[in-house]
């Protein structure tokens, strides 16, 4: 008989993200990427709600959406068992995600259902460890975690895993700004693209300080989302999908705003003004890449 535990479930947002700014060097000898990137989130969350079993050793990962996503390959159950090795606490947990961020996006969905796992499991059992611990095991799952557990928008480093919350005049200056999401009907593999990048091989001069300091630069500035927006990806996955800049073409003339793509994609972003008419712009996306392409209006979140 299971032992009722006297934690109560704990349901939390697990935000998507967009890169304002990813810019890719050399690969290590671990095989990743050094980079610097600026993310934010967006009001497109996944709910996470994790709730005690009172089963020791016990993780119950149910994806209520795609059955597919259920079970232990899921980053949000390998977070269980990275906070159980840290901690030694092995009590047993159930997971319920309930998905709205769409896969193979660049939105960061998975690492971001991990995070909020992390953060939740941490705090059911009394912050056994500190945002640093926190932070290093976030980093064993997942690139991209650690910025998951930074409240607002952040700058990162190394493989993405050295974080820095935006400095707070960047971030004000951001903070509600509108967001149309599009993506196209397919996804795109992240190991795929950075392969594709890797391949091309024209980035030897790249350097780390010197994107740091673009960011800085920006952060400290009274400039515009326009001002910073990059990412070193985008021109190979244009070379195999031709669709991608053709529509980045017709967003640009409809709205005055140059589209970009979001971490490897397959997901992008538009910022917007408040005129701006989203109908319209769903109705422009769906005639281009069929009823079946994604498309969402967005905020930044604080």
């Amino acid at each position: 008989m299971k032992r009722r535990s006297s934690n109560p479930s704990i349901s939390i947002p697990a935000p998507a993200k967009i890169n304002l700014f990813l810019s890719v060097g050399g690969k290590r000898e671990d095989g990743f990427h050094e980079l610097v990137t600026v993310l934010v989130k967006l009001d497109l969350c996944d709910l996470i709600t994790l709730e005690p079993t009172g089963e020791r050793g016990e993780i119950i990962c149910r994806c209520i959406d795609d059955d597919s996503l259920s079970g232990d390959r899921n980053l949000a159950s390998q977070a269980v068992c990275a906070w159980r090795e840290a901690t030694g606490d092995d009590q047993g947990v159930s997971i319920t995600i309930k998905k709205r961020i769409p896969i193979m996006a660049g939105l960061g969905g998975g690492s971001s259902d991990a995070s909020a796992t992390l953060g939740a499991l941490n705090n059911m059992h009394g912050n056994k460890l500190s945002p640093r611990e926190l932070s290093e095991v976030a980093a064993r799952l997942g690139s991209d975690c650690p910025a998951f557990l930074v409240q607002g928008g952040c700058v990162a480093g190394g493989r993405g895993e050295k974080v820095r919350p935006l400095e707070q005049k960047a971030g004000d200056r951001l903070a509600g700004r509108r967001i149309f999401l599009l993506k196209p009907p397919i996804g795109f593999s992240t190991r795929e693209v950075y392969a594709r990048f890797a391949d091309a091989g024209d980035n030897d001069s790249w350097s780390g300080k010197d994107m740091m300091k673009i960011v800085r630069d920006w952060e400290d500035s009274d400039l515009e989302i326009g001002e910073l927006t990059r990412n070193d990806l985008q021109t190979v996955v244009f070379e195999k999908y031709p669709f991608m800049p053709a529509m980045f073409e017709i967003l640009n003339l409809q709205f005055g705003s140059n589209p970009l793509m979001s971490g490897s994609g397959s997901c992008c972003f538009v910022a917007v003004s408040e005129a701006a008419s989203f109908d319209q712009f769903a109705l422009l996306v769906r005639e281009s890449w069929g009823e079946e392409a994604f498309v969402f209006e967005a905020r930044i979140r604080p």
